[in-house]
This record gives C-alpha cells, structure tokens and sequence, in this order.
C-alpha cells in the first residue's frame, strides 16, 4: 500500500503570506483538496494534516507524519517577497544530495515550469517540517502571492497545477496515471460535447470542476471526467 501525507501550509490563526483579502493558507487549502481527491482516484492512500481552516502547530505536523509509514511528504505553500515583481515556482529538500526526495522535487518542479511558471529552481532549507519528518519530505512554493500574475495563473490553472504535482508523485511512485478520470481541454472543445464523450453530464462535470461558468472552459485546462 502507498501512503502519502499532505501539508497544506498554516491554517487557522495563521494566514500565511497575505495579499488583501488572499491568504496563503487558503489557496494551499484548495490547491491540496484537489491534490489529495486525484491521488485517491488513482488508488494511493492520502491523509492530511489539516481537513479545512485550522490551526495545527509544526511539531504536530510533524508528528502526524512520523505515526505512519509514509512513502513521501508533500507541504504546500505560496511565496511572498516585499518586490512585487518577484514570481516563479521554487521546491524545497532539506539537503540536496541523491535521494527519494531530491527526485521527486525534481520532478514537481519540472511540471510545474513545464506549465509556463518561472523556473526558480529546485533547493535546501532548513524547513522544520522537511527537516524533522523521517519520510522523504519536499516543501514546494506555488507562485508568489504577492504577485498578480502568479495569482491569476494559480486560479486560472489550478486544476492543471494540481495534475502536474499529482503526476509528479505517481511517476516517483511508479504507479501508472488512471487517465481516463481527467481530460485536457483542446482548442474547440465544450463542456456538452466532453460530457458526451465520458458518457457524464454537465451538471456532473460542473460540480466535480468547481466550475463558476460551464460556458467557460480553457484549452490547456485539465477537468476531472470520472
């Protein structure tokens, strides 16, 4: 059986890095719901160390993780910098030698800029919480919040960052993609005529989407059929 924990970052009385009315502890939150809903459809075990808007220390995170066998760690942040033009994607290990961790950092963040995010590279810190934990553990920092573009490619392409991390993780797993549960919007597509092809309807599509407008679908948007 393959177990994975996901963090998503602050929570609760802490924000995280703030942007107006946007927190960091909210978009990480929406950002690992979506995460942890396809990691489960293709058969791999996901627990959480927060379930909504909830204060959980670092020393419980950190527990949570060493009480089970877990294949890999996976914390969810957002960046922040006081310059407003800094954007990009970056992913942490807390030491960059050959390791299970390394590889699947290296991995995230190749799908990642693989999307169009900046390249801010692969890196060490001394994050507690990949420090501390006895499981391989990466940090990855999603955009900058404190940048608009970053934060309108994190809401517009939300789905298609969470399958790029979500296949990162199965690819180190070696466990093949259940494809046939996603589908990538190409150029002329409608919702109606993908409903039509997974045999679903678009009332179903709409709601598993988190769709605001069904009349608004992207090429390049990757949408959950299954």
């Amino acid at each position: 059986m393959v177990n994975v924990l996901i963090d998503y970052g602050h929570g609760g009385t802490d924000p995280g890095a703030v942007n107006g009315t946007r927190t960091e502890a909210n978009d990480v939150l929406r950002l690992g719901k979506l995460i942890t809903q396809q990691l489960r459809e293709n058969g791999v075990t996901v627990d959480e160390t927060r379930q909504g808007n909830d204060t959980v220390s670092l020393e419980n995170r950190v527990r949570q993780a060493d009480k089970k066998v877990y294949d890999y760690f996976v914390s969810l942040h957002r960046n922040a910098a006081t310059n407003k033009e800094a954007t990009g994607v970056e992913t942490f290990v807390w030491k960059k030698v050959l390791s299970p961790e390394l590889e699947l950092a290296t991995r995230v963040q190749k799908n990642l800029v693989n999307l169009g995010m900046k390249d801010r590279g692969v890196k060490e810190a001394d994050f507690y919480v990949i420090r501390e934990t006895f499981c391989p553990a990466i940090l990855v920092e999603v955009g900058f919040i404190s940048n608009a573009e970053d934060n309108r490619f994190f809401d517009q392409k939300i789905n298609q960052i969470a399958h790029a991390i979500v296949t990162a993780i199965l690819d180190q797993l070696n466990i093949k993609s259940n494809v046939s549960t996603h589908h990538t919007v190409k150029k002329g597509d409608t919702l109606y005529a993908i409903s039509k092809q997974y045999g679903k309807t678009t009332k179903q599509l709409t709601e598993w989407n988190n769709l605001s407008d069904p009349n608004k679908i992207y090429p390049g948007q990757v949408l959950r059929v299954a």
